[in-house]
């Protein structure tokens, strides 16, 4: 009885990695082209004692950076220019008095912030982002949704300038009058 040589086991290797190699080529290339493939867009929240910060799709090519500070319950944000990598979107709103806190009486309040997705219909659509923000009282539970004023233009050659987020709508889940 003879033994293979130690040639013959590197080759019969080699011959099988290429067939492999061919057969998963063959397959890829054959059930989907790359064209067809979905495209994944991001959105992501993150938050800590002091601050939330998220980013969002304005126009499902550009993304919005949002920071809410729980210090000063401002709400802010920016867009950066897609010429100039400069912030010259800029967005500011105080949600307290949107979320019921009264004046003065604000001690370490803590939110939630996250992004959402949603396709305004008729004229609005031409005028805000493709999403919006939740802030969220974690105390609470009270949720405001913020619309983004937005239009494509601004992130090609919009001038620099701070535009108000505007509050959509409040829900509160425990129930309770509007503040």
């Amino acid at each position: 009885m003879a033994f293979p040589s130690r040639f013959s086991f590197a080759w019969a290797g080699f011959a099988v990695t290429v067939a492999a190699f061919g057969a998963g080529l063959f397959v890829g290339r054959g059930g989907v082209s790359a064209t067809s493939l979905p495209v994944a867009r991001a959105m992501s929240s993150l938050v800590d004692e002091s601050f939330a910060v998220c980013t969002t799709s304005m126009d499902g090519m550009t993304d919005g950076f949002f920071l809410l500070d729980f210090e000063t319950g401002d709400l802010t944000g920016g867009v950066l220019n897609q010429n100039s990598a400069k912030f010259t979107v800029s967005y500011r709103h105080n949600v307290l008095k949107d979320l019921g806190f009264k004046p003065g009486q604000v001690k370490n309040p803590r939110f939630l912030m996250v992004p959402g997705r949603i396709a305004f219909t008729g004229n609005a659509g031409n005028r805000v982002a493709q999403s919006v923000i939740y802030v969220t009282d974690a105390a609470t539970g009270v949720t405001v949704a913020y619309g983004i004023p937005w239009s494509a233009q601004q992130g090609v050659g919009g001038r620099a300038g701070v535009a108000e987020l505007t509050p959509l709508d409040i829900a509160r889940p425990r129930g309770g009058a509007a503040p």
